[in-house]
């Protein structure tokens, strides 16, 4: 698995924010725009399955 920010990123998501959320290993991915992200300390990690 790999992680990359994912720059400027402005819609903050959580229930109820309109995209599918995906349970991934320790956190929760959100499918934005066909890509999977999630929060990390301060910023949005990319996230992609290998």
């Amino acid at each position: 698995m790999s992680h990359t920010i994912h720059e400027s990123h402005d819609h903050e998501h959580g229930d109820n924010c309109g995209h599918e959320a995906v349970r991934h290993d320790d956190h929760i991915d959100y499918i934005h725009d066909g890509h999977r992200h999630h929060r990390h300390e301060d910023h949005w990690d990319e996230c992609v399955a290998v």
